[in-house]
């Protein structure tokens, strides 16, 4: 390996590229050296001037103690910390995503707002998080920690994009185990997010953070900072007043009971806020599923990586190519260190050169029958190991009667490498992936009396198996089967009758962004077909073929496009604010012909099914005079009978609003 492909390492951690360089410290994403060498972690660095400072040390150790025993899905994990040549580290659980900051900065960047479903399910789940910390007690002492997170903001929430939701930084953390109290004159936490009880100098409690969570929910739903002015000064004094804007009278969204949620929760009196973060979580669960009864926690996911899905896509790039970094000298160069460790070190070299030996050296008392049958493609094939010779039992891998018509011998053994993946032996020897090298001219020279025999049972077995299917009277078409690869279920399209759609299957999906769509108040519609909006206002439409956008909001004059898609890129079409208008419906009795009808509304020519599956029937707009006052609207009907080619014009008219009109009395 030449220098310049040389990658840093960090004691037993090989740094894959930095993520966050401050002024203090630097976070960097680096793979574990040792048995878990898939591992990757994310390392904070601190700069080589604060691990000298004593008071900052206490400080760091600190952190470490409060976040060390924390194990929580919605807490990020501490692996390990310590001094790495004089330079103190903490290792962390890698969160695969962004911060909450990040998405609301995407958001506005893309003129979005936080669904209301989405921003109510993260603010659950930090709450139960927190919730979790601030109840915390030491596993072995059973002394409760009194954790305060005292940092909560969107840049402490990661999201990951798998729908994670995970508090960080701890680093500012009041607990029972602290050292020291906060200096005088010291502000810790990020000025705008500080609670009133703060600023007048009383003790702190986890109200404190349920404060800041609130805050963090506003401004999810507003799509701005509460807590926003020209100078420090000014913020502070803000949050004295803490008088806060109703969300609903910016985002005209959100639900009533949301925003008294959201309201008690900022209450400057900390005694009017949940008594808990439990209880916060619970208000939220029970507007959720009341408000969206279809919501998933995979909602969340999907969300994330429809929102970042190109820094997703270059950073699986990223990870495919640290995937294929040689690992064998970093490894090398650990062992050669631990080896020549201290004695006070003795232990720990002892048992890391161990994991690193596991790593680097094949195990001894593994053998592999391979015969070769085996896909070459395949990147792991399951063998079966046995005992050396002498040994009275083999340990075989559990098959099912579908494995075992399934099966396959392995004959070619002219591979000079196989990639096998060993179960567990009853003697202890771990599973994992080994590469078997066949060495020199006797490897190559393995018993053929063996081989032999063992391909003479497989072949008797195969007969056996046969004359037993032919017996159940099953049929064998060939006795050779090729195994084709099967789509996962999740992959799998059902098939769809033609009739449903207007699509030509042929064509290519485009992608549109509808601008100001109200999934709870519009639907849309391509070419006479419901679509299903995403949360990112997303709908997938026909590439390179004009089509008709509809957009029905009730009580309102649809929106209605036409349209056409050349490329693959999104297209945002903004859906104006339409005006009022009053409809009367067409729709039919259950008893009726059966057929159906074209029409034409706003220009559009539609086709409709009878009898009708709309619940209200089809809306019919009334007209409007030159005073804005409703008129009488007449519209034409073409009713063709299933089975017949005529076609029967009925004329239809609707004098009213709301006025209900049955086809069937007029065909």
């Amino acid at each position: 390996m030449s220098e310049s492909q040389k990658r840093e390492r960090f004691g037993r951690y090989l740094i894959l590229d930095h993520l966050v360089d401050g002024g203090m410290a630097k976070i960097c994403r680096a793979r574990f050296l040792g048995e878990q060498a898939d591992k990757v972690v994310a390392i904070k660095m601190v700069q080589p001037q604060y691990s000298k400072d004593e008071a900052f040390k206490t400080m760091f150790m600190d952190e470490i103690k409060v976040t060390f025993g924390l194990l929580h899905p919605n807490v990020i994990q501490t692996y390990d910390y310590g001094l790495n040549k004089g330079q103190l580290f903490v290792a962390m659980e890698y969160c695969d995503g962004r911060n909450l900051k990040e998405f609301l900065d995407k958001l506005k960047e893309r003129k979005f707002v936080f669904p209301i479903e989405i921003s109510t399910y993260i603010i659950s789940q930090a709450c139960q998080g927190l919730y979790y910390a601030h109840t915390f007690r030491d596993k072995l002492t059973g002394t409760e920690a009194n954790i305060i997170h005292r940092d909560i903001s969107p840049h402490n929430i990661m999201l990951t994009y798998d729908g994670a939701v995970k508090i960080i930084d701890f680093g500012i953390a009041k607990s029972q185990s602290n050292s020291e109290a906060t200096q005088a004159g010291t502000i810790k936490g990020k000025l705008s997010y500080l609670a009133p009880e703060y600023l007048d100098g009383a003790d702190l409690d986890p109200r404190y953070d349920q404060f800041a969570v609130g805050i963090t929910l506003w401004e999810m739903l507003c799509s701005r900072k509460l807590f926003k002015e020209n100078n420090d000064l000014a913020v502070l004094k803000k949050i004295q007043e803490c008088k806060i804007p109703i969300p609903s009278s910016i985002n005209p969204n959100v639900p009533k009971e949301l925003d008294e949620i959201v309201l008690k929760a900022l209450s400057k009196d900390r005694t009017k806020r949940f008594d808990n973060l439990d209880q916060m979580n619970r208000a939220l669960m029970k507007f959720l599923y009341a408000k969206f009864p279809d919501f998933n926690a995979t909602d969340l996911s999907y969300f994330s990586q429809e929102l970042f899905r190109d820094e997703i896509k270059k950073d699986r790039e990223k990870m495919f190519e640290f995937g294929k970094i040689d690992l064998r000298p970093y490894l090398d160069e650990v062992k050669k260190e631990l080896e020549g460790g201290t004695r006070e070190g003795a232990r720990e070299a002892s048992s890391t050169a161990a994991s690193i030996d596991a790593v680097l050296l094949p195990k001894a008392k593994e053998q592999v029958l391979d015969f070769g049958f085996e896909d070459p493609k395949a990147k792991a094939k399951q063998t079966q190991t046995v005992k050396r010779m002498g040994s009275s039992s083999a340990t075989k891998p559990n098959m099912t009667s579908s494995d075992a018509t399934s099966s396959r011998i392995i004959t070619d053994i002219s591979k000079s490498t196989i990639t096998t993946l060993k179960p567990t032996k009853a003697d202890g020897t771990k599973t994992r992936l080994i590469k078997n090298e066949l060495r020199g001219a006797n490897k190559k020279k393995t018993s053929v009396g063996t081989i032999a025999a063992l391909i003479a049972l497989v072949v008797g077995s195969a007969a056996y198996l046969y004359h037993s299917l032919e017996g159940n009277q099953l049929k064998v078409a060939t006795p050779v089967v090729v195994a084709q690869p099967v789509k996962k279920e999740k992959d799998r399209k059902p098939a769809q009758d033609p009739a449903e759609t207007n699509y030509d299957p042929a064509i290519n999906k485009g992608n549109i962004v509808l601008s100001h769509f109200d999934k709870q108040k519009m639907q849309a519609f391509v070419n006479g077909k419901k679509m299903e909006v995403d949360l990112l206002s997303n709908v997938k439409v026909p590439l390179l073929h004009e089509f008709i956008l509809r957009v029905q909001i009730e009580g309102k004059k649809h929106f209605v496009k036409e349209m056409r898609v050349d490329n693959t890129s999104a297209v945002e079409v903004e859906v104006p604010e339409m005006p009022a208008i009053a409809y009367g419906y067409l729709n039919t009795s259950s008893n009726c012909a059966q057929g159906e009808i074209h029409f034409e509304v706003y220009g559009e020519k539609r086709v409709s099914p009878v009898p009708m599956v709309e619940t209200f029937g089809v809306g019919l707009p009334l007209g409007l005079d030159d005073k804005g006052q409703l008129i009488p609207s007449n519209y034409q009907i073409l009713f063709k009978k299933t089975g017949d080619d005529i076609e029967r014009k009925i004329e239809i008219t609707v004098n009213r609003e709301d006025q209900t009109i049955d086809l069937c009395d007029q065909l």
